[in-house]
């Protein structure tokens, strides 16, 4: 992850007090190649030049190293500036408006047919300006007329960073007047927002402000704010209207942080019918999600409502991307999209300033990656960036969601490209060799060598088409948006009328882009565009259409992107449906309108002064799923282990796999019981059913062996007397190798549940670190045999153990695998075994999977196993496999099996052609085992970690690979030469979670689950009838917290009820409608009925178990 605050803050160090002449070289800035996509379809934007629009302007930012004036000693000189859209002279057409940093503002008037008119002189919009930002419109003083506000920052003293109010005089003039109203802020000020947060009826003000702090490390950084007079000038402002004067009520509203705010929208974000306000900031400082409490107070809930966000937060919007009428949140980072940028660009994010920003400081989990905030419901949402592509779209600026194609989806554009990289990892060597040579007084053209040094690379702005079903594909390729740039602010408008939304982008040291969108010209779709006219000019209002089996609603909201405000005119794509159904309007003073039978292709105005009764709009639906976590009490209790400290290139923590939940009946009184096993240190917990939910039975030889840590428990008669003993698997990663806390243990029942060890067993002979066990008579001889998966040898992964098939002879245990599975014996890491007839024989099977492993389909030849996998194409079906479920999801009489699968919401993707390959070995001689994970690009193997973090794991790679960019363009054989041939080497290709249908003779048809079920890794599974239609359903879940600290979390904060469809899949019923929301770590779920009842008990790592009662 890149660190980019604490590079600026040694680069200020650097540079401070330097004097000498400017710089009189540059390096000429090189255009990457356009990206290809291999997709057909229409040109769907059309560039129109600015000799034909008349669209003339250009962001030309002229650095100086003598002066503040450039990027080494302002961290925002490059930030850009932003373009707005609105109708200024009441004509009915868009006119545009362009901030500047150094440049004037420009001001277009629209004169048709995308045919603009340069009115700046007259209009007088650039008194008082010195660096403009930030572009929005409101009618402040509510005369009919749209005013202008811009922000302005920029290298300047406080005096001359005076935020502007261009109040319309209703002749294409305007008068600054931000003194005048209270509005002439003087923060480094990025974006403002007007809303009505009290909802008293005139335009509140949220005026979003960049930081003068920039470079401080996070500790220094926070103690600094202890000052309120100096937090309150680095905070953002919210200023309330009093009669047509703002004041500041930023610390009476619960507003005052620091921010580097750089992303702003205003939004109804929990549907309560009041504006909240979300701020993207920029370096260590996470997102802020200020909640309306209602009362002129405001919460900031991210932490809450979010289980991770972006490091670097950019540009943002928010709309509904998945066609479910809840609002997402799409905010953008700086993540590279090509491996030699990403291994030059960006240094490693250390475990120590992880673990100070989530633990020391509290702050969210942040990662450098675009977040896509699926909304799940009841305030919760849901990062899928990793599973819909758009994690990575470069340096990266303006977001913006709407629909281009008019076929109903709301698709995705986004602006990128950098000026200058201050953060390449060579250039920061050079700069530190020359601070070190100048004993840090460095002169000044070298500094300006080192300057233009640096790299400068346009890119093209992407757009992604929503293909639906949060599937979205890069088209940028098909239409001329394909122009690499360095582009910053952006907006959309319909500018021509015609019925599609064109798109204008401000870029930096070139002409301004406008695309003219064809979608209309080309005859793909409908549209319906409304115009809301509420109380103020900022209305938000929202809309819902009903057509063609589809709902869609929409917020009105002029605030999007990147410093920049869009045509607030709400716009719907049809596709090819003719007439809306129903249009409903819901406005925040709750009155609601409703209009029946819309034709397509028109423009509807509605207001509000019109509007009738109240009414909320709906959205979520009654849950079936009801917490009940009185029924069952357990905390696991992680011990504290660094999984890290010795495997520094680990991709997650090998040590918190637990806990795992078993049920039986052990007191034989017919009722389920379950034992739900304990981490290092803590014993195991017996709950027996009694009464409406469970009891501890307290068993002192739990207690006794709590130094275990406790993988998967099967219940088993073992001495065929009847009642149910149990078998506990031993794990774990945090024990030596042979430690003899790694040996399994047998507990035999005395049938009222009380346990006792085991006498000794060929069992105790393998101390090996385990996670799943099964039973199954596979000989026939009338009792049961027992089969282990074992995972690794602990601090050595990815290197497996064996796995072992122990035959029971009168209660006497053998380890028979080499004889009647040898193939099984080095399947590798195994993570669950189940036995299971599959072809309904009569003579038990079973099935493995593990991770990079292939899926092992094992049918039992008398008494002899012979893995069938090929025959039904999963002997290369190798992923990071957690699960295997039996199921009859259509009821033949067949057994089926889900197989859970880390799932496409992980940052690693795989394919047949591009696996995942690790490597393992003790490449650097020094006694210790090196992990190496690789990918393919360019068709070869090159390292997936970066050169920082890999060096410090084995520091001859820093030795032999001198600078970031020879590391950047070496493949593995370059970097670990012929190591890699004797090296433990295993490949991952497929991530996606599966149905295995069962064909009835030996064979499977591969169905992948939904979507949804994809975005998250599916841990653990149980069977469930959650419809009661006769059909068994499936309950899944899972998390991996632990994951080294650049990948993100798996922290999904729901589990999922998959229902089957009676044939050969499942539908998705999400938390919103089945209420299914967990609140930790989930590693186990397990379904038990109790007095009657169905409950599903879920259990969390380091966290309390919860139980939810599924209703009729």
């Amino acid at each position: 992850m890149m660190l980019k605050s604490s590079f600026i803050y040694f680069l200020i160090a650097l540079l401070l007090g330097l004097s000498g002449c400017k710089d009189k070289t540059e390096q000429t800035p090189q255009p990457q190649q356009s990206i290809q996509s291999k997709s057909t379809g229409f040109k769907n934007f059309k560039k129109v030049d600015p000799s034909l629009s008349k669209l003339d302007f250009n962001n030309k930012i002229t650095h100086d190293v003598a002066t503040k004036f450039n990027l080494f000693d302002y961290d925002y000189f490059y930030n850009g500036s932003g373009v707005g859209v609105e109708d200024l002279n009441n004509d009915g057409l868009k006119d545009v408006v362009f901030c500047g940093n150094q440049v004037p503002n420009k001001i277009f008037l629209n004169k048709g047919n995308l045919v603009f008119e340069d009115i700046t002189e007259k209009a007088n919009i650039n008194q008082n300006k010195n660096w403009s930002s930030g572009i929005t419109f409101a009618d402040v003083n509510q005369d009919g007329w749209m005013d202008i506000y811009i922000s302005q920052g920029g290298p300047h003293e406080k005096s001359k960073r005076k935020n502007l109010l261009f109040i319309n005089q209703k002749d294409l003039t305007f008068t600054e007047e931000g003194a005048k109203y209270g509005l002439d802020d003087q923060g480094i000020s990025t974006q403002t927002a007007f809303f009505d947060y009290d909802k008293d009826g005139d335009l509140d003000c949220i005026v979003m402000n960049e930081n003068d702090y920039y470079g401080t490390d996070p500790s220094r950084f926070f103690s600094i704010f202890k000052d309120k007079n100096i937090l309150k000038e680095n905070s953002s402002h919210l200023y309330e209207n009093r009669n047509g004067k703002f004041f500041d009520v930023t610390e009476k509203s619960g507003l005052l942080k620091a921010t580097f705010g750089l992303g702003l929208c205003v939004s109804d974000i929990n549907n309560d019918n009041w504006p909240d306000i979300y701020i993207a900031n920029d370096y260590y400082v996470p997102d802020m999600m200020y909640i309306n409490n209602q009362d002129g107070t405001f919460s900031d809930q991210i932490k809450t409502n979010t289980s991770q966000v972006e490091f670097y937060g950019m540009g943002l919007d928010i709309a509904d991307l998945n066609n479910d009428n809840l609002q997402d949140i799409f905010v953008l980072d700086m993540a590279a999209s090509d491996h030699v940028r990403s291994k030059t660009l960006m240094a490693s994010m250390n475990v120590p300033g992880f673990n100070l920003l989530t633990n020391t400081l509290g702050l969210q989990y942040q990662y450098m990656y675009n977040a896509v905030q699926i909304n799940m419901g009841n305030n919760k949402y849901h990062n899928v960036a990793q599973l819909t592509g758009m994690a990575k779209t470069d340096w990266s600026w303006a977001a913006l969601i709407f629909d281009t194609d008019l076929d109903a989806n709301e698709d995705v554009y986004v602006t990128n490209g950098y000026r200058r990289y201050a953060l390449d990892n060579d250039s920061r060597t050079k700069i530190a060799k020359a601070r070190q040579q100048y004993q840090g007084r460095v002169p000044l053209e070298i500094k300006s060598e080192i300057y233009n040094s640096l790299p400068s690379e346009k890119l093209p702005n992407i757009l992604f088409k929503n293909n639906g079903n949060l599937q979205f594909e890069d088209v940028t390729a098909l239409s001329e948006l394909n122009e690499p740039s360095f582009s910053n602010g952006a907006t959309y408008s319909d500018l021509d009328n015609d019925g599609d939304l064109d798109i204008i982008v401000n870029n930096m040291d070139s002409e301004a882009f406008l695309f003219q969108n064809t979608a209309i010209e080309n005859n793909v779709g409908n549209y319906l565009k409304v115009i809301t006219n509420g109380r103020t000019s900022e209305d938000f209002a929202k809309v819902q259409i009903s057509f063609d089996n589809l709902k869609k609603t929409k917020e009105s909201n002029r605030v999007r992107g990147y410093l920049s405000a869009v045509d607030k005119t709400i716009h719907f794509g049809l596709g090819k449906a003719n007439t809306i159904d129903t249009l409903k309007v819901f406005w925040p003073s709750g009155k609601y309108q409703e209009l029946l039978n819309v034709k397509a292709n028109a423009t509807i105005t509605l207001n509000e002064n019109e509007a009738g009764l109240s009414r909320k709009l709906e959205t979520e639906s009654n849950a079936k799923l009801k917490p009940r976590d009185q029924i069952l009490s357990f905390t696991h209790v992680e011990n504290e282990f660094d999984d890290f400290q010795n495997e520094g290139l680990l991709p997650y923590k090998q040590s918190t796999l637990g806990p795992l939940i078993s049920k039986g009946d052990v007191n034989g009184d017919g009722l389920q019981d379950i034992y739900i096993g304990g981490a290092k240190g803590q014993a195991g917990q017996l709950f027996i059913q009694s009464g409406s939910g469970f009891i501890n039975l307290n068993n002192p030889i739990f207690t006794h062996d709590a130094a275990y840590e406790d993988m998967e428990a099967l219940f088993i008669d073992i001495e065929n007397d009847g009642d149910n003993d149990l078998y506990i698997v031993s794990g774990g990663s945090e024990f030596i190798e042979r430690s003899q806390d790694l040996k399994d243990r047998l507990y035999i029942n005395d049938g009222k549940g009380n346990f006792s060890k085991a006498k000794s067993s060929e069992i105790d002979a393998y101390t090996i670190s385990g996670k799943t066990v099964a039973k199954f008579d596979y000989d026939r001889d009338g009792d049961f045999d027992i089969i282990v998966g074992n995972r690794i040898k602990p601090q050595h992964f990815p290197i497996h153990e064996p796995s072992i098939i122990y035959q029971n002879n009168n209660g006497v245990f053998s380890n028979v695998t080499g004889e009647i599975a040898p193939e099984f014996e080095d399947f590798g890491i195994v993570n669950k075994v189940v036995a299971t007839d599959f072809n309904n024989d009569g003579w038990q099977d079973f099935i493995v999977v593990g991770e990079w492993t292939a899926i092992g389909i094992f049918i039992n030849n008398q008494g002899v196993f012979e893995n069938i996998a090929a025959q039904s194409d999963l002997d290369m079906e190798k992923g990071w496999w957690f699960n295997v479920t039996e199921t009859d999801v259509n009821n033949d009489g067949f057994k089926d099996y889900l197989l859970g699968n880390v799932g496409k919401n992980i940052k690693f993707k795989v394919s047949a052609s591009k696996p995942l390959r690790v490597y393992a070995d003790d490449f650097d001689g020094n006694g210790t085992n090196d992990l190496v994970l690789s990918y393919k690009y360019n068709d070869v193997f090159v390292p997936a970690r970066g050169r920082e973090c890999s060096s410090q794991q084995m520091p001859f790679i820093a030795e032999k690979i001198p600078t970031f960019n020879e590391f950047a363009n070496s493949s593995l054989q370059d970097i670990y030469g012929e190591g890699l041939n004797s090296a433990y080497t295993r490949d991952a290709n497929q991530f996606q979670s599966l149905l295995l249908v069962n064909n009835g003779d030996g064979t499977f048809k591969k169905m992948k689950l939904p979507v949804m079920a994809q975005s998250m890794p599916i841990l653990d599974a149980a069977p469930i009838d959650y419809n009661n239609d006769g059909f068994e359903d499936l309950v899944i879940v899972g998390n991996i917290y632990n994951t080294e600290v650049e990948t993100p979390r798996l922290d999904n904060s729901f589990g999922l009820i998959l229902v089957s469809n009676q044939k050969d899949g499942y539908s998705v019923v999400e938390p919103k409608a089945s209420g299914f929301y967990l609140n930790g770590n989930a590693k186990s779920v397990e379904t038990v009925n109790v007095d009657g009842k169905s409950y599903i008990v879920v259990a969390h790592n380091n966290g309390t178990t919860q139980v939810f009662e599924n209703q009729p």
